[in-house]
């Protein structure tokens, strides 16, 4: 269990994070209805301190609508779309499982490979995926033409009973959208894109069967095919130059290697023209296969392999699933009675009134504003004499309405002066005030870290269960070389979430740098059980520590399952070479 407090969130209650990205939130959710209808569902919203930046939230939109075309097997299943407290979420269905660098990392750990079989029923499944999107149709029946534009091993999930899922088209585009991206910006994940895409051309379908090709290509030889810096990757990308798979595996069929050479083509039109094709020579290598690989083999190998993980998973799901089971008929009523089709007209109405009045509010330029209505002209009513009820309600509004349009600075201050005329307000307008004064830190945080320190520090003063703000305060603390204050703070962040290994990986590194190597090496051994995508750098950082505690077995231990989790890890094959040249 993390300290995670479930809370409602409309007609879902969240039960618990499961995962913080660079853009978005991921909560473990249940959705209750009539007579003890119960659905687990996944809850995708943009991080409250990002809500407000535009071409965030578009690209947010963009995947919702495009996610309502989508059903089919391989591709997850989007349930619901909307805007709730100042921020868009998206509802999908909760999977029970590993993504591909997640099975990939842990494969190259325990030294058992994807198998020839494994590999290609993933593959087939990825093409039959990406096919139906490709050639998907809207309602008018006039081709869509969707890319994904992200096909990395993050963004493909496979399932414990061997289902494989297509995830996360937040940067897929349609036809007649603008496939280009702006100067000096290229979408995607480096070492997973085609050529063109690299380029920043402007890109089709094929591009997905060229990273559908990377794919196979690292499942059967084990390695990545576009490795180094950033910079180094993408030179590499652009010119299509990676080692050849018989050069790294000598015993494949000789239509698998044709297969590769055909889908990793640097000209588009030498490719498949499309994953229907490459799916097509796909299962002629699978029907001469001793045994044709099924979901049922990929199943048996995720089970083994994430034996210990899945009985966590499933203690885990026991307990968060029992929270509120005695409030639930209370909240089912509360639900009914928000979502009935009159109170909806009502609610929408009183939102537009206000709305107004947040409006004129911002056009005033001052906290203050006022309602001439026609009763008031008629009557002769002062029309500057706004209850103190109106005056809280236009402020609030013009608050939330400044965090939106990243006015952090002004919506800073109207929360200050709602909190300052009515301390009962705190609770109301907590989370809001702290994320504007986030806002504010993050604006500052290179030039002035002092400044934004005292940002944060009301931050979470004023919400103090933000996982977020107290890891952002520690980021500022070790750049202040304040270790003991960034110790205090990421302690606090850990107790609020557990789960989340970045927190434990910069504990380790400030107890490193302040000689705690014996503190640093749990805290490095915690990364390592989460299993992060950065497995091979916590490995690293372990090794480092357990070689300054003298415990140069486990040292060296780690640093090769460093180098199993990543064998490109230049400086954990250095370091081992240094200690074990042999």
């Amino acid at each position: 269990m993390t300290g995670f407090q479930p809370m409602q969130f409309g007609k879902y209650m969240l039960l618990d994070k499961i995962a913080v990205g660079g853009m978005a939130e991921l909560y473990r959710a249940k959705l209750t209805g009539a007579q003890g209808f119960e659905k687990l569902t996944v809850i995708k919203r943009i991080l409250p301190h990002l809500a407000t930046q535009e071409e965030l939230v578009k690209s947010f939109i963009e995947e919702a609508k495009l996610a309502a075309f989508l059903h089919h097997k391989n591709i997850i299943h989007i349930y619901d779309f909307g805007s709730m407290e100042g921020t868009y979420f998206i509802a999908m269905e909760y999977l029970f499982g590993k993504d591909l660098q997640m099975l990939g990392a842990k494969s190259r750990l325990n030294n058992r490979p994807i198998s020839l079989e494994n590999a290609l029923y993933i593959s087939s499944q990825i093409c039959s995926g990406l096919d139906y999107a490709h050639n998907l149709k809207d309602f008018q029946g006039k081709p869509i033409h969707i890319i994904h534009r992200d096909m990395s091993p993050q963004n493909v999930f496979l399932t414990y009973e061997g289902d494989v899922k297509i995830v996360d088209f937040g940067i897929a585009k349609a036809a007649g959208q603008n496939t280009m991206t702006p100067a000096g910006k290229i979408k995607g994940k480096v070492s997973y894109m085609s050529p063109e895409q690299a380029e920043g051309k402007d890109i089709d379908h094929r591009s997905d069967i060229f990273s559908t090709g990377i794919l196979l290509y690292e499942m059967l030889t084990g390695t990545r095919m576009f490795e180094g810096s950033t910079f180094e990757a993408l030179s590499k990308v652009r010119k299509a130059k990676f080692t050849k798979p018989e050069e790294l595996v000598k015993d494949l069929p000789s239509r698998l290697y044709r297969i590769m050479q055909k889908a990793l083509k640097k000209d588009p039109k030498q490719r498949y023209q499309s994953c229907g094709e490459m799916l097509a020579e796909i299962e002629k290598v699978m029907s001469q296969l001793p045994s044709r690989p099924t979901a049922s083999s990929l199943s048996q190998y995720m089970k083994e392999l994430f034996s210990e993980e899945i009985a966590a998973e499933e203690m885990t799901m026991r307990e968060v699933t029992k929270i509120h089971i005695v409030s639930e008929p209370l909240q089912e009523e509360k639900t009914k009675v928000l979502n009935s089709p009159e109170t909806s007209v009502r609610r929408r109405k009183k939102e537009l009134w206000v709305a107004a009045l947040a409006m004129a509010v911002m056009l005033t330029g001052s906290g203050l504003a006022f309602v001439l209505t026609k009763n008031q002209a008629s009557k002769g009513t002062n029309p500057v004499a706004a209850s103190p009820e109106k005056v809280e309600s236009f402020k609030m509004r013009a608050g939330l309405e400044a965090l939106r349009r990243e006015r952090f600075a002004d919506a800073a201050r109207l929360f200050e002066e709602l909190l300052s005329h009515d301390p009962a307000l705190k609770e109301k307008i907590s989370v809001p005030y702290a994320q504007a004064l986030q806002g504010q830190a993050s604006r500052v945080s290179k030039t002035d870290p002092g400044k934004a320190k005292g940002f944060l520090l009301k931050a979470v003063e004023l919400d103090p269960r933000s996982v977020q703000r107290h890891f952002q305060l520690g980021l500022i603390y070790v750049k202040l070389e304040d270790y003991s204050n960034a110790i205090r703070t990421y302690e606090k962040a850990a107790q609020l979430d557990p789960e989340f290994p970045d927190t434990f990986f910069n504990l380790g590194y400030v107890y490193a740098v302040t000689d705690e190597y014996a503190k640093a090496e749990r805290m490095y051994m915690r990364v390592v059980e989460l299993a992060p995508p950065f497995l091979d750098e916590a490995l690293f950082n372990l090794a480092i520590v357990q070689k300054k505690l003298g415990k140069r077995e486990k040292c060296l231990t780690n640093l090769e399952k460093a180098v199993k989790a990543n064998p490109k890890n230049e400086l954990a094959r250095k370091y081992l070479h240094q200690l074990k040249p042999s």
